[in-house]
């Protein structure tokens, strides 16, 4: 295993790790936000889900140049679908995965209709996200990211 890769491996984990860590603060702000229905933990949940797309697109983009099939210029969409052909996630979770980035990019973009957006994600992370579980699988061979959905 070259040094770079190890190194690339080793910031794949971190980034997990920050996505785990938000998606733990996310369904802990849905479980408050169902027993209270606060506008602060909509908004809440609306911003831990708008980051953990990011951090999700950041390990897509670190796995892709972690083994050496990143090109430049890619949509988040891209580097998911990228992630799935060269195995770091399976097609579930692709299709999962580019649903939420694309209720982010709509959420960014679509700021005219931005409260029809704020309830899609919400409802999304309420009823997909909120016992979802995540794991990074690490072998010498391999890295995969899988998710659990508890629904």
């Amino acid at each position: 295993m070259s040094p770079y890769y190890k190194y690339k491996k080793e910031s794949l984990k971190k980034k997990f790790n920050s996505a785990k860590e938000t998606l733990c603060l996310m369904q802990g702000a849905i479980d408050e936000y169902n027993n209270t229905k606060s506008l602060y933990l909509k908004r809440a949940i609306i911003g831990y889900f708008q980051d953990f797309s990011e951090c999700v697109i950041d390990m897509a983009e670190t796995y892709l140049v972690m083994t050496e099939n990143y090109v430049d210029g890619c949509s988040g969409i891209e580097l998911i679908n990228k992630s799935n052909i060269y195995g770091f996630i399976d097609t579930d979770l692709s299709r999962f995965l580019i649903t939420v980035i694309k209720l982010r990019n709509r959420y960014t973009h679509d700021y005219y209709k931005r409260e029809k957006v704020e309830e899609d994600i919400l409802t999304y992370a309420v009823t997909k996200m909120h016992m979802m579980q995540m794991f990074l699988k690490v072998t010498e061979e391999k890295v995969t990211l899988e998710c659990i959905m508890n629904n």
